[in-house]
């Protein structure tokens, strides 16, 4: 008779070798089971990646990570669930799969640089590959895969790929002449994105108090797909007795900007974060002149008559921060005028939140009139692109839903992007 082998039983393997009741070997940050079937490994407990770093957070990455959350880097959703208790293992398996085909073949060419071919590369080849070694990536890119199937994207064909690449439009027209995005099997997709994304924020804040060379490039990328995500999550409030400005949606940009920052200095000149920023040239946001210039306010002008419409608390620093603000939103008007490229129109906008200072984020959250109508104003222009699916119906909600708190004597001055929104509709 065959001696059996005496093993002492862990409690410390993964969720998904617990559900299967298989023995797991415990590796960080995926065990070989995971690896070898190609799938998300989440362990209930947390432990450094090893093949990242084993040291103790440094300091100033602890104090980076604690300071996420007030960056805006927290889940829009409450509880959703994990997705091993929302989909059998074969369902999971199969939904996986086709998000991930779909971000590969379609979600890509929806990115403000995707008509240049590197650039695309860098989401389908190195994020992808990235993903695997880095589970919080590949869940972001699982969730926005979900949330675009969620998206009315199909009608927005001839807007992907734009700008001289007729060669792409086709490409994703076919793609998604191939693709059933109703899915028609019952396939709980709104759950599978609240899972995946919860999921991906949670081990993206861990990945960040462990922050380093190794995992630079995967928590710049995770940063920026979460970033994209937070403006499509504005939320159609009209149900909501009183409106609530999307602020997390500016939150989330300020926390990339400030993952950037912290992670240039960690990466050699070929990394991916160089790359993007290589391919992310226009505007050109160092250019002080070009994205704050003081004649770009002259069109809002009245927006700042602090004699007539006076503020409380209306100090020297809060008018600066005023009059910066809306000269970056009045450089977005030039550049609407002068019919700026879709992909660099794009950029101008979810840009706000990087650029515009932390001030102004914070009288926003105060409801202060003045600064509730300059972001109607900014996100006005959203209109002239919305056929990208980031900003189906953002212009209407947010102008509508401003208009309805603010007080009578501002009312005049949502005259202008009212106006807007409704020259851009077309009428039945």
């Amino acid at each position: 008779m065959t001696p059996r082998l005496n093993h002492t039983k862990s409690r410390k393997g993964c969720q998904r070798c617990k559900a299967r009741r298989v023995k797991c070997d415990e590796k960080h940050p995926d065990c070989s089971n995971c690896t070898k079937h190609g799938v998300p490994c989440e362990y209930s407990h947390y432990a450094p990646l090893q093949s990242e770093s084993t040291q103790p957070p440094s300091e100033s990455n602890s104090s980076l990570s604690s300071a996420i959350p007030s960056l805006g880097l927290t889940s829009p959703y409450s509880d959703p669930g994990q997705t091993t208790n929302i989909f059998e293992l074969d369902e999971r398996r199969e939904l996986e799969l086709r998000l991930l085909h779909h971000f590969i073949t379609i979600v890509t060419y929806t990115f403000p640089a995707c008509n240049e071919p590197r650039y695309r590369d860098l989401w389908t080849i190195d994020a992808v590959l990235s993903g695997f070694k880095h589970p919080y990536l590949l869940n972001a890119i699982l969730a926005i895969s979900a949330l675009h199937m969620l998206s009315d994207s199909k009608a927005t064909t001839c807007f992907y790929a734009r700008d001289e690449n007729q060669e792409a439009v086709e490409r994703v027209t076919k793609s998604l002449s191939l693709t059933d995005i109703d899915n028609g099997t019952g396939t709980d997709l709104a759950g599978a994105h609240r899972s995946y994304l919860n999921t991906a924020i949670r081990q993206q804040r861990e990945a960040i108090s462990n922050l380093c060379p190794s995992n630079a490039d995967a928590v710049f990328m995770t940063s920026l797909l979460l970033s994209y995500q937070s403006l499509r999550l504005i939320p159609d409030q009209s149900t909501v007795s009183s409106y609530t400005p999307p602020i997390q949606w500016l939150k989330m940009s300020k926390a990339v900007a400030t993952i950037i920052e912290a992670t240039m200095p960690m990466v050699p000149n070929d990394s991916v974060i160089a790359q993007f920023l290589a391919y992310t040239t226009e505007p050109d946001v160092k250019d002080e002149m070009a994205m704050f210039n003081p004649l770009y306010r002259e069109p809002f002008e009245a927006l700042l008559d602090w004699t007539k419409y006076p503020e409380p608390y209306l100090d020297l620093e809060t008018r600066n921060v005023y009059e910066r603000t809306l000269a970056y939103v009045g450089g977005v008007y030039h550049a609407l005028l002068n019919k700026e490229a879709p992909r660099v129109m794009i950029r101008r906008i979810v840009c706000l939140g990087v650029l515009a200072p932390a001030r102004y984020i914070e009288l926003l959250e105060q409801r202060r009139p003045r600064a509730l109508v300059i972001f109607a104003h900014h996100l006005a222009f959203s209109k002239a692109i919305e056929e990208h699916w980031w900003f189906h119906g953002v212009a209407d909600r947010v102008v509508n839903g401003i208009q309805s708190i603010l007080p009578a004597e501002w009312q005049w001055a949502m005259e202008w992007p009212l106006s807007m929104i409704r020259m851009a509709t077309p009428q039945s």
